[in-house]
């Protein structure tokens, strides 16, 4: 019987110890933050956070994997944004009455540019959905307007 609660104590002191460590470290603690910004969806302040932890300790699974997954987040996004900047550049040619040549060989090379892009996009199971669908969603756009046109 003993034996019981001092395994019991024994456990529950290791708990209270390994809790400190991860409150205490500042790697840790700037881990936690950057899970926090993840999941909030500010994927920049997010990989600052994950560097900065991963810098302090690079045994840090944590800062490592944030890291890694902001990084992959913030390519789904600068993917969308250059998207949404490239349509309204097509939305300011196509509103002429007569377009050029040149402007046709510009909207031909944003659509290759997009297509090509997303070829690049890796996603992993843990890269947001929405995100996903938005970029998908995205090169479908250019696909047909590329299939419209050309």
């Amino acid at each position: 019987m003993l034996s019981k609660v001092v395994l019991v104590i024994s456990a529950i002191i290791f708990l209270l110890l390994v809790g400190f460590y991860f409150i205490t470290n500042s790697s840790y603690q700037d881990s936690f933050e950057a899970r926090f910004y993840y999941f909030i969806g500010n994927y920049e302040k997010a990989y600052d956070f994950a560097k900065k932890a991963y810098d302090k300790d690079s045994y840090n699974k944590m800062a490592f994997t944030v890291l890694s997954q902001s990084k992959t987040a913030m390519e789904y996004v600068d993917y969308i944004k250059t998207g949404n900047k490239y349509f309204d550049k097509i939305d300011k040619i196509s509103s002429k009455k007569e377009y050029s040549d040149a402007d046709k060989v510009r909207i031909k090379l944003m659509c290759e540019i997009m297509m090509g892009n997303y070829k690049k996009l890796v996603p992993t199971k843990l890269t947001d959905k929405e995100l996903i669908s938005d970029a998908k969603k995205m090169n479908d756009k250019f696909k047909q307007l590329y299939e419209e046109l050309f």
